[in-house]
């Protein structure tokens, strides 16, 4: 009776259990300590399991081939394993590819240079210093790819230094390793994967439609004159250029053919530069106040659609008849304002000619005219965004649309990363031959895959942070089932059951946002660290040489970060700070060709930088370098638009001079000057009676844009005097 009591509270509790995970609720908060290993969600079991399953098939198979290095096998099923199958299958092809380069490099180096390590070592920090420089210029996997051919190249250099009449077989088994442990991966990755394509697509759903209720909460608080709506703008526009890269991953899930990762980046542009727009009206708006009555009507009735937005996006069962209709409120909303516009047009004109008209009356309908036709062109980038969003959600067969990404190439931060890779690979070879460890091999080896891996992000120090902390978990862990477990295991079958665990554990702290970098170094080097092989087994000695070599490896590869050039993130800031004023300065002395979305590209990239650099807690300083950045960023959108007046060439000689000596005094900035605000101030008051009488309705338009350009750009420029003086570093200005 027992028994069958037991059994029946037993069989409830499970289905209790059952029913609680499927609702994703397990009685645990995710915050609390160990909740990835106490109650992990499904996915990040399946994940967990399916992933070890990979990694205990490429074992088993490089086992059965009687591979002499089995354990890589294992090791590249953890490396190429992501979140997402559009991740995991880009890693792995740009890891196949840089391997393949690096194996044919590393053949190469050790032909030209055997026995000449003094030789050797120097040349082959140089070209992995060169690969990694080059790597700074990619995105996502590609740059991966690059640090692949270094370290690749590096480990059968190293591998084969010592029989180097043997370095092509050691290349080709090094390629059959990750080639292996690729194909499992991918295989199980693809049976647990249905719908990948669905899936896919639904996943840029979502992010577009975050990323658009985001822009419109922002918007609408921007535009009411709420404190979070610029706290918002700036936090969205820092965001854009990693979800543009997250794209790249959901496109290559959906298949080649298709366009939508094209349209939903030119949705994230389009926001942008809705948002940057957003901004520029804000400040006229309060340069303009009090606002007409007819822009308040206006404002108010974008304001409605605004904040309706978010809601239709997400409670409507038809999304593209929802964002159809929302369209087609934008286009009324965006007739009315351009109306207003024109009928103010009309009445300025009756002003203009009427004997008895006051300036004030016509200055009144001056701005207002300005801020309808801003509004009008605000809800245009509105209205294309969602266009975009809704070409995403219905894909056309014959649609050939392309969007072109901006990348832009740092130089400094190449030449810097290169130089890290170059010094570790040169300590790590000069430790081994100083002192002829015999596993000073794998000592370097590790320094080189360390320093490589790492040297592509901008800051190394915080990304290798949890690598070595991981690499002595793994130590730990190989410790006991070294000395412990497997001298009792007589089969191929027991040692894969010994690993399951241990790597079942490694994969759920995997998908544990505070432990990422500790559980990938822990998955990739506990294999090598228990060393299986098919007619030996790792003993006392073999592990006291091999482990401590690894972990001292990978040890100086990460001080390497601290050592050799390391990051300051106030000294980074104030190198951004630099780039900022130089390229504002560039463009308005027409050196560099940027584009309004090319300029919006490299601005949000910028903020995006300081936002990183921040950290987890962003302080008054980092708000104030925000501030400043977008403050540039909208000077820079304004100098455009003078350019393209003065591209124009209808004014007249005065007028043109006035809109030169603007541009000249931000394009000759130097040190803590007023003058470029004082000239705008100057332009402003000179060009506003000008349009305010002129006869010319061309002549008149041109005016105008101009008038409206200066008003927001003499307000930028006097706020952001300090920020603009890079002869020294920015500091927040002392209370009294």
């Amino acid at each position: 009776m027992s028994v069958s009591s037991l059994s029946d509270r037993l069989t409830q509790h499970i289905h209790a259990w059952a029913a609680r995970t499927s609702l994703g609720r397990t009685g645990l908060s995710e915050k609390a300590p160990l909740a990835w290993l106490i109650a992990p969600s499904p996915a990040n079991l399946g994940f967990a399991l399916r992933t070890t399953f990979a990694a205990l098939l490429a074992l088993s198979l490089a086992l059965w081939m009687e591979l002499d290095s089995p354990q890589w096998a294992a090791m590249t099923t953890w490396i190429v394993a992501q979140n997402s199958r559009g991740q995991s299958m880009s890693k792995a092809k740009w890891r196949l590819i840089g391997t393949c380069i690096g194996a044919i490099a590393g053949i190469a180096f050790l032909a030209a240079f055997p026995q000449e390590p003094w030789l050797l070592f120097p040349l082959l920090a140089l070209g992995a210093g060169a690969c990694c420089a080059e790597a700074t210029f990619l995105r996502n996997f590609r740059s991966y790819a690059l640090v692949l051919v270094a370290f690749t190249c590096t480990i059968i250099v190293l591998s084969g230094a010592n029989q180097p009449d043997n370095v092509f077989m050691i290349a080709m088994s090094r390629t059959t390793y990750i080639t292996l442990g690729i194909v499992c991966e991918s295989t199980l990755a693809g049976l647990f994967a249905p719908r990948l394509q669905t899936v896919a697509h639904e996943e840029i759903r979502s992010r577009m439609q975050e990323a658009l209720s985001g822009a419109c909460l922002s918007m609408t608080g921007l535009l009411l004159g709420e404190k979070d709506g610029l706290f918002r703008s700036r936090a969205l526009i820092g965001s854009i250029p990693s979800l543009a890269d997250q794209i790249e991953f959901s496109e290559i899930e959906i298949g080649p053919h298709a366009h939508i990762g094209d349209h939903a980046r030119a949705v994230l542009a389009s926001i942008s530069t809705f948002l940057a727009r957003g901004l520029s009206l804000h400040i006229h708006m309060q340069a303009a106040a009090p606002l007409p009555e007819t822009f308040e009507k206006s404002l108010s009735d974008f304001a409605q659609i605004l904040k309706s937005i978010p809601e239709r996006l997400t409670t409507e069962t038809n999304l593209v008849a929802a964002a159809r209709q929302i369209r087609a409120d934008l286009y009324h909303t965006r007739t009315n304002c351009l109306q207003t516009a024109t009928d103010t047009l009309i009445l300025f004109e009756q002003a203009r000619t009427h004997p008895n008209s006051s300036e004030q009356l016509m200055r009144d309908l001056l701005e207002s005219r300005i801020l309808e036709t801003a509004l009008a062109k605000l809800i245009l980038e509105l209205d294309e965004a969602v266009q975009h969003f809704l070409a995403t959600l219905e894909p056309g067969t014959k649609d050939h649309f392309r969007f072109a990404q901006h990348i832009e190439k740092d130089p400094v931060l190449a030449i810097n990363n290169g130089l890290r890779a170059a010094v570790g690979i040169c300590v790590g070879g000069l430790i081994w031959e100083v002192t002829a460890w015999p596993d000073g091999s794998t000592l370097a080896m590790f320094v080189a895959v360390t320093s490589t891996r790492f040297s592509s992000f901008e800051n190394p120090v915080l990304a290798s942070s949890g690598f070595l902390r991981g690499a002595v978990w793994a130590a730990a862990v190989s410790w006991l089932l070294v000395f412990f477990v497997l001298p009792e295991q007589a089969s191929n079958e027991t040692l894969l059951a010994s690993l399951f665990f241990p790597m079942l554990i490694g994969g759920l702290a995997l998908r544990a946002p505070n432990s990422i970098g500790t559980a990938a170094a822990y998955n990739n080097f506990m294999p090598f660290m228990v060393g299986p092989a098919n007619h030996t087994r790792l003993n006392e000695i073999v592990w006291f040489n091999t482990t401590p070599a690894v972990v001292l490896g990978i040890a100086l590869g990460v001080w390497a970060f601290r050592l050799v050039l390391p990051f300051d993130p106030a000294a980074e800031r104030w190198r951004l700070r630099r780039r900022l004023v130089r390229d504002l300065r560039r463009l308005a002395a027409q050196k560099s060709a940027f584009t309004p979305a090319e300029w919006m590209a490299r601005s949000c990239g910028r903020i995006a930088q300081i936002i990183h650099h921040a950290g987890v807690q962003p302080d008054a300083l980092t708000e104030a370098y925000l501030a400043g950045a977008m403050g540039i960023m909208t000077v820079g959108l304004l100098v455009l638009r003078i350019q393209h007046v003065l591209a124009h060439q209808v004014l007249s000689p005065e007028q043109t001079r006035l809109l030169q000596d603007v541009l000249h005094s931000i394009a000759t900035l130097r040190g803590d000057s007023t003058r470029p605000a004082e000239k705008a101030a100057q332009a402003l008051a000179l060009l506003r009676p000008a349009a305010l009488w002129e006869p010319n309705l061309s002549l008149q338009m041109d005016l105008t844009r101009a008038v409206g350009s200066l008003e927001v750009m003499t307000r930028e420029l006097a706020d952001n005097v300090t920020f603009l003086d890079t002869s020294r570093r920015f500091h927040l200005p002392r209370a009294a």
